[in-house]
């Protein structure tokens, strides 16, 4: 069921999308190639505080679903890593009133909810 719900994780977080002026937006999963396929910046995007968390969480996540015996502190912390970039995109939508940035970040974050409920079942 974990590796369910990480892949469910990264799938919620590939489809948030992003607005900002002037007219631009893009899914995660867009700016990701970007970002990957833009070589001839790879330093400037790689060291970019925001661009590593979100790395480094989907990488957490990834080896969660793949590893059986995935240590739970580690997934759990790729979930809160992630969930805090995704709160952030929420936050940018709720304020400049942008439905369609706050629809894309719900399903991650009703994910979020129901990964620690079962991770608490399971502790109790």
């Amino acid at each position: 069921m974990k590796r369910l719900i990480n892949l469910a994780l990264l799938i919620a977080f590939q489809f948030c999308y992003l607005e900002w002026p002037p007219n631009n937006s893009m899914f995660i999963y867009e700016g990701e190639a970007k970002i990957f396929f833009m070589t001839d910046k790879w330093m400037d995007n790689f060291t970019h505080p925001v661009i590593l968390l979100g790395l480094l969480a989907q990488i957490l996540l990834l080896l969660g679903a793949v590893i059986a015996n995935f240590n739970k502190r580690l997934n759990s912390l790729g979930v809160i890593l992630l969930g805090a970039l995704v709160l952030l995109f929420f936050v940018v939508g709720a304020l400049s009133g942008n439905f369609k940035i706050i629809l894309s970040t719900l399903p991650y974050l009703v994910l979020v909810v129901y990964y620690f409920r079962i991770l608490k079942k399971k502790v109790n």
